[in-house]
C-alpha cells in the first residue's frame, strides 16, 4: 500500500458525516460560484461607468450582496471543516487508543515508551490539520480555478492559453519535489517520534541520570539528535523554498505577460476596460491558490507520513482476548513441555514441566535470568509458547478469556508500577466492581499500610507523584500487594513482592499472607530464600529446566544448587 492510499484508507476508517460532508460541498459550490460573480459584477460596474458616467445603486447592491454571502459561506466552511477534522480527530484517536492497549506485550517490548503517545497526539494532529485547515483552501481553490479558467476563455481565450500555460509549468515543477518531500515528513517524523521515546525514557529515570552524572553523555547525544533533526528539516525546508520560488517565478512572469497583453488589447480597442479588471480580478483566482500549492502539498506530504505510521499499527494484529470461560478456583495449573524464547536463538525454557496445586504454595527459586518473571508472565498470557503448553482445567491457557484469566489473578511484580494520582486511585485501579470500604480497610490491613496511611496529611487522598516516586520501595511494594489483594484473586504471583521491604515489614506481612493465601493457589518467585521456605513445594529451575523440586527439607538434603543458593544467601545475611 502506498503512502496516498494509507491516507485515504484512514480518512475512510474515520466515516465522516455524510450530512457535514454533504453540506460543505453545497457551500463550497456555493462560495465558489459567488467568487465568480464578484469580476463579472465588477465587470458591468465598470462597463456602465464607461457608457453612464455612473455606478447604478441597482449593481452596487448586488455587489455588496455576493461579497456578504462569500463572506459568511467562507465562516461556515471553515467551522464545517474544523468539525469535521476535530470528529476525524477524536474518532481517530480513539480507535489508535483502543487498538495499542490490545496489542501484545511483546509489541510494546520492541517500542520505546514515547512513540504509541506520539502517534496518538501528533501524527493524528498533522492528519486533522491537513483535513480541517488546508482542505477548505484547497476545495475552493480548485473550483474558482476551473471556474475562473471556463470564464476567462470566454472572455479572452488568448490570454488565458498563457495563463494555462503558467498553471501547468507551475504542476511540473511541484510534482518532483513532491516525491522527496514525501520521504522527508516521514524521516523527519520517525525521527521526533525516536527523540520523544528517548527522551520519555530519560526523564522517567531522571535520578539515575543524576546520580550516575550522565549528563553531559546525554546532553551529547541530545545535541546529536537535534542536529539530525535540523538537518533533515532545513532540507524539507530549503525544498519548499525552492520550490515555491519556482513556482511564484513562472507565476509572477506569466502575470506581467499577462497584463502587458491584456494592456495592448485595451489600447487597440480589441478588449474593454471592464473586461480586462474582471479579467485581473479572475487572475487573482487562479494566483491565489496556485501560491497556496506549496503549504498544500507540505501538508498532504506530512499527514501521507503520518497516516503510514498509524496504519503500520492499526495492521498490528491484536492480541486475541476471546476464548472459555472459566473459574481459576479450586483448579490446578499444570505446565507441559513448555519451551519458551524472545528470541530464537536464546530459549528461557526447555521442555518445562511442573505442577501449582490447587490451594497450595508454590515457590520458584533459581539464579537470576532462569525465567521465574517470564512464566508469570506466560501464566497470565502475555506471551505464546513456542511449544507446548500451560493447562487449566483441561485447557490450553492460550485458549481462555484474557481479561477472565487476569481478572482472577492478583500479581505483584518486583518493581510494582504504580500511576499518578492518589494513593486511593492506585489501590482500586482496574477494578471492575464498585470496592466498599470494609474490602479496602481489609486489603490495606493485611498489606501492612494502615500505620503508613495514618500519617499521610490527606490520608488516601494523597497524591503520590508520578510512578509513585514520593512513597519509599517498600511502601509502593505494599500498595501493589493491597491492590492485588483488592481483587480476591484465586490465583495470587508473587514476584520478589517483598524484596524491597525491610525485615520488620517482611515479617509482618509474612503473617498476613499465611491469612490471605487460605483458599487460593499461590506461586511465589523469591531470590530471599528465607520467604519461600514455608511453601508447600520449591521448584527450583536451572538453564531452562527443573533441577529439582520438594519442600526445603527435601531439597536441602537432594538439590546441591538450591544448598549452595541457602548457604550463599545465609552467609551474606551473617556477613553484613
Amino acid at each position: 500500500m502506498n503512502n496516498t492510499s494509507s491516507l485515504i484508507q484512514l480518512v475512510r476508517r474515520t466515516r465522516p458525516s455524510r450530512l457535514l460532508l454533504s453540506t460543505l460541498v453545497l457551500f463550497t459550490l456555493f462560495s465558489s460560484v459567488l467568487g465568480l460573480l464578484v469580476p463579472l459584477q465588477t465587470k458591468k460596474l465598470l462597463e456602465e461607468l464607461g457608457e453612464n458616467g455612473h455606478f447604478s445603486n441597482e449593481q452596487v447592491v448586488i455587489l455588496i450582496m455576493v461579497l456578504v454571502f462569500s463572506a459568511v459561506l467562507a465562516g461556515l466552511m471553515t467551522y464545517i471543516m474544523g468539525k469535521i477534522g476535530n470528529e476525524q480527530k477524536l474518532k481517530l484517536r480513539g480507535d489508535l487508543f483502543q487498538h495499542l492497549i490490545r496489542l501484545p506485550v511483546s509489541f510494546f517490548d520492541n517500542t520505546r515508551a514515547g512513540e504509541p503517545a506520539n502517534r496518538i497526539v501528533k501524527d493524528t494532529e498533522i492528519i486533522e490539520n491537513l483535513v480541517s485547515e488546508q482542505s477548505v483552501s484547497f476545495i475552493s481553490g480548485v473550483v474558482s480555478l476551473f471556474g475562473s479558467f471556463i470564464i476567462l476563455w470566454f472572455l479572452d481565450w488568448q490570454m488565458t492559453l498563457v495563463m494555462l500555460g503558467a498553471v501547468t509549468a507551475s504542476f511540473l515543477i511541484i510534482l518532483p519535489f513532491s516525491v522527496r518531500l514525501t520521504e522527508l515528513s516521514k524521516s523527519l517524523q520517525d525521527t521526533e517520534a525516536s527523540m520523544l521515546g528517548r527522551l520519555t525514557e530519560l526523564f522517567a529515570n531522571i535520578r539515575l541520570l543524576r546520580a550516575q552524572g550522565a549528563e553531559k553523555i546525554e546532553a551529547k547525544k541530545n545535541n546529536n539528535e537535534l542536529k539530525s533533526l535540523y538537518k533533515t528539516a532545513m532540507s524539507e525546508h530549503t525544498l519548499l523554498a525552492t520550490m515555491g520560488a519556482l513556482v511564484n517565478l513562472v507565476i509572477m512572469a506569466s502575470i506581467v505577460l499577462v497584463l502587458g497583453f491584456g494592456a495592448s488589447r485595451v489600447a487597440n480597442g480589441a478588449m474593454t476596460l471592464g473586461a480586462f479588471v474582471a479579467f485581473i480580478m479572475f487572475l487573482l483566482n487562479i494566483v491565489l491558490p496556485m501560491g497556496q500549492l506549496s503549504m498544500v502539498v507540505a501538508a498532504f506530504n506530512k499527514a501521507k507520513g503520518a497516516a503510514v505510521r498509524i496504519n503500520e499499527i492499526l495492521a498490528t494484529t491484536p492480541e486475541n482476548e476471546s476464548g472459555h470461560t472459566i473459574s481459576l478456583t479450586d483448579k490446578s495449573i499444570y505446565v507441559r513441555n513448555l519451551s519458551f524464547s524472545y528470541a530464537d536463538d536464546k530459549p528461557v525454557f526447555k521442555s518445562l514441566n511442573c505442577e501449582f496445586l490447587s490451594g497450595k504454595t508454590t515457590a520458584i527459586v533459581g539464579p537470576s535470568g532462569v525465567g521465574k518473571s517470564t512464566l508469570f508472565a506466560l501464566l497470565q498470557g502475555f506471551y505464546q509458547a513456542r511449544r507446548g503448553y500451560i493447562e487449566i482445567a483441561g485447557l490450553n491457557v492460550e485458549e481462555l478469556d484474557r481479561a477472565n484469566l487476569r481478572a482472577q489473578i492478583g500479581y505483584v511484580a518486583q518493581e510494582s508500577p504504580l500511576l499518578c494520582g492518589t494513593l486511593y486511585e492506585n489501590l482500586v485501579y482496574g477494578a471492575y466492581e464498585a470496592i466498599d470500604d470494609e474490602q479496602l480497610q481489609h486489603a490495606i490491613a493485611t498489606a501492612d499500610l494502615a500505620e503508613f496511611i495514618a500519617t499521610l496529611p490527606d490520608g488516601l487522598n494523597t497524591q503520590i507523584g508520578e510512578r509513585g516516586i514520593t512513597l519509599s520501595g517498600g511502601q509502593r511494594q505494599r500498595v501493589a500487594l493491597a491492590r492485588a489483594l483488592l481483587k480476591d484473586p484465586a490465583l495470587l504471583l508473587l514476584d520478589e513482592a517483598t524484596a524491597s521491604l525491610d525485615s520488620q515489614s517482611e515479617a509482618a506481612i509474612q503473617i498476613a499472607l499465611k491469612n490471605a493465601k487460605k483458599g487460593r493457589t499461590t506461586i511465589i518467585a523469591a531470590h530471599r530464600l528465607s520467604t519461600v521456605m514455608d511453601a508447600d513445594n520449591i521448584i527450583v529451575i536451572n538453564k531452562g529446566e527443573i533441577e529439582s523440586q520438594g519442600d526445603h527439607q527435601y531439597l536441602m538434603q537432594h538439590s546441591s544448587l538450591y544448598q549452595s543458593l541457602v548457604n550463599k544467601q545465609f552467609n551474606l545475611q551473617a556477613a553484613s
